[in-house]
């Protein structure tokens, strides 16, 4: 109490006599500093005595209840004794215990009755202070308690959100929205791979735009650069997802990017970089949220990648690592849906290598396998990244050729089976020299053709091409008109 040993009380209009034999009743506890009628203590004054007790007379009452409310209402606050000198009736008393005093008593005051209204008003202050503590340390606990729960409540609907999914662009499109309950969030751009894959990595890159641009291509080379230094030279190729989860472009500013590391087992799988429009500031609790919420972006993110690479293993030919028939037979029909509806051409393109069985049976299995993927190897390096390649069979290549015209298509087909003819087939057993024939059909817009009829067209000009003497390209037209053209027999 501002350094001093003794309690402090106030007395208001009381007389010399009663503040004397209060005084004297107090003993060295405490001590009585008394204002006279018509002076009405501070705030100020009150913060700075902090008196336990106000004995208050009943004249210096009836003074202080002509003042307005906002001078009297700090006075409310303290513990107060009324000393009701003269004559009063019942109704009264009534009125004057119904103003909040502790007790009301009549003068002559002995020191005995002071000692016992003192002790009496002391204990009922310690009571009211044992009560206010109590109450704050439950206002606190309940303070507590609610962040707690708004804890709990976001982790659980973070965990809701990001483990519904098994697309890694959904689960990332999540994480931004509910990240931004805790964090000052612009935008969420990743690259991930398989956590099964150290080495000639394929990975994919999410940036929160929604088109190609100077931007997208920011973010494209910081994320490369995040995976090279997890990965050094790991990664061969990559795939671009535009998740469009901005509508405005938003840079890269490494002042308020967070970079998280996704590790699984002991495995790094990629990085997450959370843009912040501003620094975020974050408290311990927050931050405690925070590495739980990522702990639970990384869980949903690794069990995407699994089920993505698991998805893409269906659908890769494990020796040429090109697109297997099965992923085929579902594109074919997408594309000749996307194809008629917004009547562009499409063409396929059929290649089989002449002779194969020879191969095999003369030189083995294995040199057959290098020439599969060598053969493999040519197309992809001499078709467009918008076409579409496929093993189709045993030693049949098929290659969709979106928005081309019959004539592009033969061409390509003429140029690809000179490739092979002329290439050095690199094998266990020495350098093979090997042909391919190949059939080329377009779509009809004329009349509605199943997928079935464009593949049977190409297989029809394949063989077409075989019977006339193999290392030679056939087209057959939708009005069966066919074109053979190409090389010698082998």
């Amino acid at each position: 109490m501002n350094g001093q040993t003794k309690k402090l009380m106030w007395g208001l209009g009381i007389s010399d006599e009663d503040a004397n034999v209060i005084q004297h009743a107090a003993g060295g506890r405490f001590a009585l500093s008394c204002f006279p009628i018509g002076v009405t203590p501070t705030v100020d004054q009150l913060e700075t005595d902090e008196p336990c007790l106000l004995w208050i007379s009943k004249q210096g009452w009836d003074t202080l209840k002509t003042l307005p409310s906002s001078d009297t209402a700090h006075i409310d606050v303290t513990s107060r004794i009324l000393i009701m000198g003269g004559d009063y009736d019942l109704a009264e008393l009534e009125s004057l215990l119904e103003c909040g005093f502790t007790e009301i008593i009549k003068p002559p005051i002995t020191k005995e009755r002071a000692r016992d209204v003192l002790l009496s008003a002391v204990e009922t202050q310690n009571l009211y202070q044992d009560i206010m503590h109590m109450t704050r340390e439950i206002c606190l606990e309940r303070e507590m308690l609610e962040r707690k729960n708004d804890m709990l409540s976001f982790i659980v609907s973070f965990l809701e959100k990001v483990t519904q999914h098994l697309d890694p662009a959904e689960i990332l499109r999540a994480a931004q929205t509910e990240l931004k309950t805790l964090l000052p969030v612009s935008a969420i751009n990743a690259i991930c791979w398989s956590p099964q894959v150290s080495e000639n990595v394929h990975a994919t890159i999410y940036v929160a735009g929604s088109e190609k641009n100077d931007v997208a291509r920011a973010w494209t080379e910081m994320l490369k650069t995040h995976a090279q230094r997890l990965l050094g030279d790991g990664v061969v190729s990559t795939d671009m997802n535009y998740m469009g989860t901005v509508k405005t472009e938003i840079l890269p500013s490494s002042d308020t990017l967070l970079a998280i590391d996704l590790e699984h087992g002991g495995a790094n799988f990629g990085v997450v970089l959370v843009q912040c429009h501003e620094h975020p500031q974050l408290g311990k609790d927050q931050i405690q949220i925070l590495r739980s919420a990522i702990s639970h972006l990384t869980l949903g993110l690794n069990n995407a990648m699994l089920y993505t690479a698991a998805q893409h293993n269906a659908d890769i030919d494990g020796l040429t690592r090109l697109y297997n028939r099965r992923h085929f037979d579902a594109r074919i029909v997408e594309e000749n849906t996307r194809h008629r509806r917004y009547g562009h051409s499409l063409c396929l393109m059929i290649a089989d290598i002449d002779n194969f069985k020879n191969i095999n049976d003369t030189y083995g299995h294995l040199a057959g396998d290098d020439v599969l993927k060598d053969l493999s190897r040519i197309l992809e390096s001499s078709l467009r990244t918008s076409d579409y390649i496929a093993r189709f069979g045993g030693e049949e290549f098929a290659v969709l050729l979106p928005c081309t015209s019959a004539s592009h298509a033969t061409m390509l087909a003429e140029r690809i089976r000179i490739q092979i003819e002329e290439h050095s087939f690199v094998t266990d057993k020495g350098i093979l020299n090997v042909t391919a024939s190949i059939g080329v059909a377009c779509i009809d817009h004329t009349h509605e053709e199943s997928p079935v009829e464009i593949i049977r067209r190409a297989d029809a000009a394949l063989y077409q091409a075989k019977d006339s003497g193999k290392n030679q390209m056939s087209i057959l037209y939708p009005d069966k008109s066919l074109l053979v053209a190409g090389g010698y027999a082998t």
